[in-house]
């Protein structure tokens, strides 16, 4: 038979078993054709037919607990079996519109046509052993309407064989283990035919994509360019991803690890998620423009990359450089999920650069005018109605009721007031002298610095500005007698933010934070507590993992794990402390994450010689201590850890010349131990979360075991626990 005649009847046939499964005994391709227009939908019997009863019939793709139920695993190889169906389709029509395409190519798509039809076959007599008709469930068009208006054989090779049935190596090794694993021996021989067949489809495709794409590029590159919208390479992978199989079907190395780590939302509209930990800073400027302190800009470049443990596979991270390679596998091979990355150039970000027609959210670390102005070039493909992100671009309102959320006179004010709520834990709190005062001139600097050290007996008084970074933008007196560089910087913030905070700088022993966030509908979604370590200048360096508190004495565990009242324990507390300020946020108009700062200090006066500064900051925005809950999440359960922010210059001396020969140290002499899969946690060793290769100033790890945390000290000489 001639594969003309061949492919008409497969692609316009309206039998399965005598059309679709037409097996000739002899294809030949001698004959000159026409290239035909491909028509809106392939042949198909009634009950195959696309969008047909669609609405009455629609039925989810069966979930892994469902398997052992003979129907759903017949509903699962009745997707399977379409999906055969049309590739079948699809490349009849390929043989069909491009009659002119080398005979050897079109020998190839009839020969997997022909396997195609095997593996049908196979599917149809185990659904009717597992009581499903073909036809039973509605299927889908998505294949089709991907291919059916292609313009070239690459066309072809690149969407069919190189994305859907490379996916499809991955689906069905993973669906022939699970067959397998709930003893279903018969589908999972069938699996595995298909699994070992569609290797060498994938291999035809490869081949020949090759021959022809732009060589000067590399195969990775000339793909992703090759690929039309609505397709990404997110659609070449399944739910795992088996790297052996991509190897034998001749796909190079370069490009297999590029898939690897690829993340792309594969229909649902996704996050955009944005970096600007000087967000603070850049409300106090009050305009576009602002450059941030190197401290500060040091810390966005080396770790921009760390909103992708907030964000999910499905959503989009803007980035000033794409982490390597390596470091996002084995980020990957540890059970992070990866989103995609969308390069921003001078903190600017084209919207053509985003594929995607529609966009959920937009999240950035705080809102700030320069946060402002990079997210609302998103806004044409933003979706739904959010009364928040809505609103969040006008200056009228950013003014009147979101700058001051990011002001530390909002929890100076508001600590006087969730006193009064929590007063059944009066004693616990501390004493109303010694709460925050607010200062909008010299003057009154000056008297309540006096108030603190000579009323109140506190040896260091802190001034702080309403808007800076942590440990940033803020002033430790000893003494009222101000020197001019004194006077100069409290004039200096007053003339500029209008106010300072004055409070005592207490002799805290463990800092705390409290994270949430509020949804579109008004919920408030408690997430977490943490324990924190900052330096002496107050600035963050590392939050403890796992085993929050083992380093304490047993008078401050005891003082943290009591119950008190109707709270069992201090995080009780601070959970409560966070519901309140929540409430708050509500009521000035916010939605998204925000944090609670706290701390616990000595007093000699107070009951248990310790008191809890229940709210000392309120951050309307993500955090440190976020992220490392959501870093937390794939270290197991009981074990010791830690997630520190390091400095690249105290790292490198005589023993390491490069960060790069410290990283490699590192991960040589301290290997990531996981667990069994399928989800894999990390038992023992130290990851770096942050791209080691990009880094010039900071570097963020994960330290997970005592042991580690110990000879990790010893090797740096850097005592993050003190």
């Amino acid at each position: 038979m001639e594969l003309k005649e061949f492919a008409e009847v497969i692609l316009f046939g309206t039998n399965i078993a005598h059309d679709k499964l037409l097996n000739p005994k002899v294809l030949t391709d001698e004959q000159s054709y026409q290239a035909i227009i491909a028509p809106k939908v392939p042949g198909r019997p009634i009950g195959l037919q696309f969008n047909e009863n669609m609405l009455e019939k629609k039925i989810s793709f069966p979930n892994q607990h469902q398997l052992d139920n003979e129907k759903q695993r017949g509903y699962v190889l009745h997707f399977f079996a379409n999906h055969e169906l049309l590739a079948m389709e699809i490349m009849a029509l390929v043989l069909l519109l491009f009659p002119n395409a080398p005979k050897n190519f079109r020998m190839g798509v009839a020969k997997t046509i022909l396997e195609e039809q095997k593996h049908m076959s196979l599917y149809l007599n185990r659904m009717n052993d597992l009581g499903v008709q073909f036809g039973e469930i509605p299927v889908n068009d998505f294949f089709w309407n991907c291919l059916s208006t292609m313009k070239s054989p690459l066309d072809f090779v690149t969407t069919m064989s190189m994305t859907f049935e490379q996916a499809n190596i991955d689906y069905s090794l993973y669906y022939k283990d699970l067959m397998n694993k709930i003893g279903d021996k018969v589908t999972a021989n069938i699996l595995n035919i298909v699994y070992q067949e569609e290797i060498g489809h994938v291999k035809h495709g490869v081949t020949w994509f090759n021959r022809w794409r732009d060589n000067s590029k590399s195969e990775w590159q000339s793909y992703v360019e090759a690929l039309e919208f609505p397709l990404t390479p997110a659609r070449a992978k399944g739910i795992i991803f088996d790297m052996n199989a991509r190897k034998v079907a001749g796909l190079s190395e370069d490009y297999i690890m590029q898939l690897s780590v690829f993340s792309s939302s594969k229909g649902r509209p996704p996050c955009i998620y944005y970096f600007n930990p000087a967000c603070e800073q850049e409300i106090a400027r009050g305009a576009i423009g602002f450059t941030p302190t190197k401290s500060i800009l040091n810390l966005q470049n080396d770790c921009c990359s760390l909103m992708q443990f907030i964000s999910t596979k499905d959503d989009i991270v803007l980035t000033s450089q794409r982490p390597s390679l390596p470091f996002l596998k084995k980020l990957q091979d540890c059970g992070y999920h990866l989103p995609e990355w969308v390069l921003l150039h001078k903190n600017n970000s084209d919207i053509k650069n985003i594929s995607q027609n529609y966009i959920s959210n937009l999240q950035p670390w705080g809102w700030s005018p320069e946060s402002t102005n990079i997210m609302k070039s998103f806004l044409p493909k933003l979706i739904g109605k959010n009364v928040f992100l809505n609103e969040i671009f006008k200056e009228e309102f950013y003014l009147q009721y979101i700058k001051s959320l990011y002001s530390k006179e909002t929890a100076a004010k508001l600590i006087i007031k969730l006193k009064i709520d929590l007063k059944n834990i009066e004693f616990l709190l501390p004493e109303d002298e010694d709460l925050p005062k607010i200062s909008i001139d010299l003057n009154s600097v000056d008297l309540n610095i006096k108030y603190f050290l000579n009323r109140r007996n506190f040896r260091t008084v802190v001034l702080k500005a309403p808007w800076g970074c942590s440990g940033q933008n803020m002033l430790r007196v000893q003494t009222h007698e101000l020197g001019t560089p004194d006077k100069n910087w409290i004039l200096n913030i007053l003339r500029e933010q209008g106010a300072l905070i004055v409070e005592p700088w207490f002799e805290k022993v463990v800092d705390l934070s409290y994270q949430a966030k509020i949804l579109e509908n008004k919920t408030i979604i408690p997430i977490g507590s943490t324990r924190f370590l900052t330096d002496l200048r107050g600035q963050y360096k590392a939050t403890f993992l796992g085993k929050k508190t083992d380093d304490l004495s047993s008078e401050l565990m005891k003082f943290i794990y009591n119950n008190y009242e109707n709270y069992s324990g201090i995080e009780e507390i601070l959970k409560a402390t966070s519901i309140l300020v929540g409430e708050y946020l509500i009521a000035s108009k916010y939605e998204g994450p925000y944090g609670i700062d706290a701390f616990i200090y000595k007093d000699e006066r107070a009951q248990h010689g310790y008191r809890l500064k229940f709210l000392s900051e309120i951050n309307p925005r993500f955090t440190m201590g976020r992220v490392a809950l959501e870093i937390g999440k794939r270290i197991q359960t009981g074990t010791s850890a830690i997630w520190a922010h390091l400095r690249v210059k105290d790292l490198l001396n005589d023993n390491f010349k490069s960060l790069k020969e410290f990283s490699d140290y590192i991960e040589t002499h301290f290997p990531i131990k996981l667990s069994e899969k399928p989800k894999p946690l990390i038992q023992e060793g130290i990851l770096f979360t942050n791209d080691p290769t990009l880094a010039t100033s900071v570097i963020t790890v994960l330290i997970v075991g005592k042991k580690v945390l110990h000879d990790f000290t010893k090797l740096t000489g850097i005592e993050i626990i003190k």
